[in-house]
């Protein structure tokens, strides 16, 4: 309590017609005239340190004839979100651009252009970023009067990148489609000589209308979807919805589930983060390294397989728990497994940092500066490589972190070789983690029922700390157990746009190297 009065008070001292309301614990929202926006915005950002953590809209029709605009400022551990909201009434279309200023605002502000058909005036980029040059204009699927199954037509368009004009200065296209099994996405590099002048990311190629499809979908009918919006991230897309869900139904949940939960998410950053470290070697041409994790790997996806039925631990999460008990004989199994494989990783460690040309290689590529993370919000792996001191689970805990701590990782270096160490470390914490779980796992029920249902326009937030970094879902109810308006925000949003910082200055041979030390996802960046 003290440190949300500490905070509102600041808040209420640098602007003192501002009232905070106070709809759920945990947050302070102020409903604003879009005229104030860019200082309060540059205030939370510059001044207290606060960390866009998301921004987008909401179509509140057919209750309201209006639009409403939130942003999200997280502010370090222990201390209160703050959103602010603006209101854009009737036919209103145009708000006020905070990117001059808070830069991490960027592709948001252009992804409610492109969305919900609302112009950020002053924002320095308005080219389309979701919708393609192939959208016919004037269509904004976002807005609650457009079909969710309308079939559109095809106009011919082109996109402007950006130039670098010179003598000796050449651009290369690279994707969307490329060689081997990857997401499209496409990259294109402006180099004079060898070294990267700029590299300009253009994705969305993979956009499903995730969503819309939401909004089609009741409260307790949405969890399918959820788990698919990035498949690697199973576990962290479905415990965010789990949680928002159950903030709106006033759900307690079992405390054996929560630590079940704890669990299962752990599971799936320990094969991913293998799975990463080994392709990080992998493009060195270090294929002793990427064998030996690949072996790992499968172990861990096939003790999957054997606890719940799925490679990927789908079907795990339920709106009130979970759906898998374990027994005393598979956690027995378990810690077996993982005193095996971290007994083989360690040995696997020693002879990697043991090697010079693959040392070489890491160290000083692909640098990610921590004030450029700062300004674009890099999460997870990639801010914490780069000095952010960012963690879900130690900072709003959530699931069993509340009980059972984490040691978070952090680097300054930000290059290829910090990412790697991040994950490395994170899977020995992961081990622990789980080892700690199940001397701690309370007996009891796994999942609750829910006896409340949400009034339309109540909404929750939900936050968890994924492999990749801060899953974040907004959900807001509907009529009659719908879904109003479910805003998804995956890791790789915030972390796209910094890659192409971290590409400036190397070679265009390094960038796979750089590009895998990210491994952000194409589907969940495009939603």
């Amino acid at each position: 309590m003290t440190d949300r009065l500490s905070l509102e008070q600041r808040i209420q001292t640098a602007f003192a017609d501002l009232v905070a309301a106070h709809p759920h614990d945990g947050f302070l929202q102020y409903r604003i005239d879009q005229s104030r926006l860019p200082e309060v915005a540059r205030f939370l950002h510059e001044r207290l340190k606060g960390r866009l953590a998301l921004l987008f809209a909401i179509d509140c029709r057919p209750r309201a004839q209006k639009y409403e605009i939130q942003y999200l400022f997280a502010l370090g551990a222990g201390q209160p979100w703050v959103l602010l909201t603006v209101e854009l009434v009737g036919s209103a279309s145009l708000f006020t651009s905070i990117t001059p200023s808070v830069h991490a605002a960027q592709w948001y502000e252009r992804e409610i252009r492109d969305l919900f058909g609302l112009i950020p005036q002053g924002h320095p980029d308005l080219r389309r970023l979701v919708r393609h040059e192939h959208w016919p204009q004037g269509l904004h699927p976002l807005q609650k009067a457009f079909p969710w199954d309308k079939t559109m037509g095809w106009q011919q368009g082109e996109y402007r990148f950006r130039h670098i004009e010179g003598e000796g200065v050449f651009e290369v296209p690279v994707g969307p489609i490329h060689a081997g099994i990857i997401e499209p996405g496409h990259f294109r590099f402006s180099v004079a000589g060898e070294p990267i002048m700029q590299l300009e990311v253009r994705h969305f190629w993979k956009h499903r209308g995730i969503e819309k499809l939401f909004e089609q979908c009741t409260l307790s009918g949405a969890l399918p979807l959820a788990e698919r919006v990035s498949g690697d991230t199973t576990i962290g897309h479905s415990l965010a919805y789990c949680q928002a869900v159950e903030s709106l139904l006033h759900l307690e949940i079992p405390r054996r589930a929560r630590f079940l939960r704890s669990f299962f998410l752990e599971l799936e950053r320990l094969h991913n983060h293998i799975g990463d470290v080994g392709a990080i070697c992998n493009d060195t041409a270090y294929t002793l390294a990427h064998a030996h994790c690949s072996r790992m790997k499968e172990q861990l996806m096939q003790l999957n397989d054997w606890l719940t039925g799925s490679r990927f631990l789908r079907g795990t999460m339920a709106i009130g728990g979970v759906t898998k008990d374990l027994t005393a004989i598979q956690q027995r199994a378990v810690i077996d497994s993982l005193d095996r494989i971290e007994k083989d990783f360690a040995e696997l460690e020693s002879i990697i940092f043991a090697n010079a040309s693959l040392t070489d290689r890491l160290e000083t590529t692909g640098v990610l500066t921590e004030r450029t993370a700062w300004d674009h919000g890099a999460v997870g792996v990639v801010g914490r490589a780069s000095g952010i001191d960012h963690d879900v689970r130690r900072d709003r805990p959530f699931a069993a972190y509340d009980e059972v701590p984490v040691h978070t990782v952090v680097y300054r270096y930000g290059d290829v070789r910090a990412r790697l160490r991040v994950r490395m470390d994170e899977i020995h914490e992961s081990i622990r983690l789980i080892r700690e779980i199940w001397q701690q796992l309370p007996h009891g029920s796994i999942l609750a029922a829910a006896d409340h249902m949400p009034q339309p326009g109540e909404w929750a937030l939900s936050a968890v700390e994924s492999w990749r970094g801060e899953v974040l879902y907004f959900v807001m109810a509907g009529d009659d157990g719908h879904i109003h308006r479910c805003k998804v925000r995956d890791p790789s949003f915030v972390n796209w746009p910094a890659i192409q910082w971290a590409a400036v200055g190397n070679i265009i041979p390094d960038f796979p190297l750089i590009n895998k030390s990210f491994n952000l996802s194409y589907a969940g960046n495009d939603l």
